[in-house]
């Protein structure tokens, strides 16, 4: 819920890279106001990218794992990291393969609509949630109206 805003910056030359900001209100994890992104492409055509470093509050840091889960899951895996969309942030060992900036840059931010009025899947056959007689259905669809008519 903290996240209010995504934005897509290609830079001027469309072909050296592009930036996403990711704007978020006032949260109990973190200070930044502002999380980013950059992948740039060199001359030679390999890619790199740079990321703000997120001050974690006290106690909070998303990407590291308590002590006790740790303790359990380092007998198992001894060096991996916890999975979570903030090591995206600090992950640079291979900007050529970040699919998640490229899915977010072409996929999602033209269209961001089409991800967030997907039905609701409620069973294994694939068949779609009837939301239009729920409150929540409703709402998703006000939602979507205000944000295409902001636009």
């Amino acid at each position: 819920y903290y996240l209010t805003r995504v934005e897509v910056t290609e830079f001027e030359d469309i072909k050296s890279g592009y930036r996403i900001d990711f704007y978020f209100d006032e949260n109990p994890y973190f200070e930044n106001k502002v999380l980013s992104k950059e992948f740039h492409l060199n001359e030679s055509g390999d890619q790199s990218s740079k990321s703000t470093e997120i001050k974690w509050k006290s106690g909070k840091d998303l990407t590291k794992r308590s002590s006790q889960t740790q303790n359990k899951a380092s007998r198992k895996r001894q060096h991996e990291e916890p999975e979570s969309f903030f090591t995206w942030f600090t992950d640079h060992s291979d900007a050529g393969a970040d699919e998640l900036g490229e899915v977010i840059k072409d996929d999602i931010w033209p269209n961001p609509l089409q991800y967030y009025l997907v039905p609701d899947m409620d069973d294994e056959d694939g068949e779609a949630e009837d939301d239009d007689d729920d409150e929540g259905g409703k709402e998703r669809r006000m939602k979507a109206r205000m944000i295409s008519t902001e636009d």
